[in-house]
């Protein structure tokens, strides 16, 4: 047994010069018990903080309540918001309640409200979101052990220049035939922390451990948030174009070196300077519809942050080289440019009208008019007939459309995501009771397109042949391309379906076929009869 307890003694020292700092611990074992506590006190406090390596506060001291004392032979009550002096804040609260309820350990408020951090059930931690729309671990909580990322904790210090004070309580039990070590007695500007050894009344010998460390703040332009948040310093060059070799020329996207129609930096590239991106740089944006929306020149987060991009072109993404800069934040900025590709064609034709000519264009891309035409649609047909031909998602399917998207690449996990996403929106979400109710009779094991084409026949629609093919096609394809075993009849019916096509090219033709619909049905959607 370390009677010594140099290790606990190494670690007292140095608690705060990692990553995480422990704020709080109580632990109770076979070959010792002990607690590590923390709270922030006035410089001016230091003094008298490190006159005894005693604790000068208790775990569970900083209850309110009332106070008596005797004035002019009268009691005088007096209401306090701590039992100890009120310029001490505690970062962990220490509730008892006497065995009638466990007890709990609750991080202040103060400290939650100024990193603006919220409990995640799932994975038992204090979050701090950050604006790229992502959430960070800022706080631990392990069983009786709370860590604080110390990067946090540094920061609510420099706001109010308060001194971080650690507390230290070890008792490290031995055997008789232990040798007790020497007493200590460490006393530096920021420290006091004592060792003392005893004897258990001859059952065995115990060491004790007793510190209290003040860790000074940082400066007040270290805290972290407005005004005094961490300059954005990060911008990363990105390829521009090639030289005459075929060479990539690169530049930074830091809006503030380039030019402008204003004269700024004459030597430099222009704002306006359009990267090149594959397409594939969309997918984590896509795959998470509850945090980014992809729209037709427009990709946000939240209402975080947004950037103007071309999505018309088929084969890659553009964006102005200043607004990588201005618009994407910092952490997002590196995840772009390992997407970057050199000049691989013109910006389209609605980049074009609407940044420089600034006229309004409508997206030339499928998917993107896909998007815009089925929300349109499901609104006017429902005003004019008075029930939804398509179903609204279930909650679960709510960002389905968001999600709906030319493949990105060619590969097959990108084509079946295609496919099954305009499966479930054009065949699955077929509102197969409203058609019902209008057809004639019920044909037993009939489907919901086969009802369908019958209700649009009846009602003397001309593309019913057409578009319920396309619906059957799309969900043959659906179901052989979902097999977990592809057989030889998956090619048969792509080649059947698409011919010769294949990939996006093939899913392309899905689109078409699409927009037809919606297209057919809006025009014809003034001729059914309201309900």
């Amino acid at each position: 047994m370390d009677l010594r307890q140099e290790e606990m003694l190494e670690h007292f020292t140095s608690m705060e010069q990692g990553s995480w700092t422990t704020v709080y611990e109580d632990w109770r074992e076979r070959g010792g018990n002990g607690g590590i506590f923390c709270a922030f006190a006035p410089i001016a406090m230091r003094t008298r903080i490190l006159t005894s390596p005693t604790w000068d506060v208790s775990m569970s001291d900083f209850r309110p309540g009332f106070s008596q004392h005797r004035e002019n032979g009268e009691i005088v009550t007096s209401y306090f918001r701590s039992s100890i002096d009120d310029d001490i804040e505690p970062l962990v609260l220490c509730r008892e309640y006497h065995g009638t309820v466990p007890s709990t350990r609750e991080l202040t408020e103060h400290f939650r409200l100024y990193h603006n951090l919220y409990w995640d059930e799932l994975s038992s931690q204090f979050m701090q979101p950050l604006d790229d729309g992502t959430s960070s671990a800022a706080v631990k909580v392990t069983g009786a052990k709370i860590e604080v990322r110390t990067k946090l904790l540094r920061q609510f210090q420099a706001a109010q220049g308060l001194d971080l004070v650690l507390y230290l309580d070890s008792v490290c039990m031995g055997e008789k035939s232990d040798e007790l070590p020497e007493a200590l007695d460490l006393t530096t500007e920021t420290a006091r922390i004592s060792l003392y050894p005893g004897d258990r009344a001859g059952t065995g010998k115990f060491t004790r451990l007793l510190g209290t460390r003040v860790v000074p703040p940082p400066p007040i332009e270290k805290s972290g948030i407005w005004p005094f948040e961490e300059e954005d310093s990060h911008f990363p060059d990105f390829i521009i174009a090639t030289d005459s070799d075929g060479d990539e020329i690169r530049h930074s996207c830091n809006p503030d070196s380039l030019s402008n129609y204003f004269g700024a930096n004459p030597e430099a590239p222009h704002y306006l300077t359009p990267v090149y991106f594959r397409r594939e740089v969309l997918h984590k944006y896509y795959e998470n519809p509850e945090l980014y929306n992809v729209s037709d020149g427009y990709l946000s987060c939240a209402s975080l942050w947004g950037l103007r991009l071309d999505n018309s072109a088929q084969d890659y993404i553009v964006v102005f080289l200043g607004d990588l800069g201005r618009d994407l934040p910092r952490q997002e900025r590196d995840y772009w440019r390992s997407f970057n590709i050199t000049e691989d064609g013109p910006p389209s034709e609605t980049l074009i009208r609407r940044a420089f000519l600034g006229q309004p264009a409508e997206p030339t891309s499928e998917d993107l008019l896909v998007r815009s035409n089925y929300v349109t649609f499901r609104r006017t047909w429902e005003e004019a007939v008075g029930w939804e031909l398509f179903r609204k998602p279930e909650e679960a399917d709510a960002g389905l459309l968001q999600r709906l998207r030319l493949p990105l690449n060619n590969s097959q996990a990108e084509f079946e995501s295609s496919i099954r996403i305009m499966t479930q929106l054009f065949v699955d979400a077929l509102n197969e009771r409203e058609i019902q109710k209008r057809l004639p009779d019920r044909v037993d094991n009939e489907k919901g397109i086969a009802k369908l084409k019958r209700w649009m026949e009846q009602k003397g629609y001309p593309h019913a042949e057409r578009d319920t093919q396309f619906l059957r096609n799309l969900q043959e394809i659906r179901s052989k391309a979902t097999a977990h075993r592809k057989s030889s009849d998956y090619e048969k019916t792509l080649t059947k379906v698409f011919g010769d096509l294949r990939g996006p090219a093939a899913v392309k033709t899905f689109f078409t076929s699409a927009l037809s619909m919606l297209t057919g049905l809006s025009e014809w959607a003034s001729e059914v009869e309201p309900r």
